[in-house]
């Protein structure tokens, strides 16, 4: 799935900040856990984890579609995930904690679960086309995760870390918008770091 960068830097329509603030109503399981499974919204897919020492990864993801009967292996991991549903229950979210210095987030739309998009790899596009990707590169510890979804469509993410580029640390938060991508949410704590690294 391909997606277009918006154009549009600040949000400052009173709608959409109202949904910073109040978000949207979804499910968002942890794993591995005390639970083994999460179900959509609407009761039609399950996610269910499979934990097993053996392998590597050790841990993976099994999307089933109650309708169809379908199951398919949909991801694997090292460490820990949080899955996000959206509303709609026509799209999911994982954000991959993969390592103490890094965290990464996936879309998975369904009902396939085969169509994907690569946040990060979407957000390092958005940042480079504006000429300042020195907050995600320029840094040694960088976490990128899905906060939560504002409604259907749309979900909030935080971008914090810190290193060489951002010696005092950062957070930047982004909404992503499926299909059309990412804009700057303007509710960022650090302005963007010039060339040099420094905040301006």
């Amino acid at each position: 799935m391909k997606t277009v960068a918006n154009s549009n830097w600040l949000v400052t329509t009173p709608l959409l900040s109202t949904a910073l603030v109040l978000g949207a109503s979804a499910k968002q399981t942890s794993f591995p856990g005390s639970k083994s499974e999460t179900r959509s919204p609407d009761g039609r897919y399950t996610v269910r984890n499979l934990d097993d020492q053996h392998a590597q990864p050790a841990h993976s993801l099994t999307l089933i579609d109650s309708r169809s009967g379908k199951q398919h292996k949909i991801y694997e991991y090292g460490r820990h995930v949080d899955v996000l549903w959206s509303p709609a229950s026509d799209a999911l979210v994982i954000n991959d904690y993969g390592g103490s210095d890094f965290t990464r987030a996936v879309l998975f739309m369904l009902p396939s679960g085969e169509s994907q998009v690569n946040l990060w790899e979407e957000l390092i596009h958005f940042l480079q086309s504006r000429g300042h990707p020195q907050s995600a590169l320029g840094n040694g510890h960088v976490h990128f995760t899905v906060e939560k979804w504002l409604n259907d469509h749309e979900f909030l993410c935080k971008l914090t870390g810190y290193g060489p580029a951002n010696r005092k640390g950062f957070t930047e938060h982004y909404v992503y918008e499926i299909g059309v991508g990412f804009r700057a949410s303007g509710t960022s704590s650090a302005a963007v770091p010039t060339e040099a690294g420094s905040k301006s």
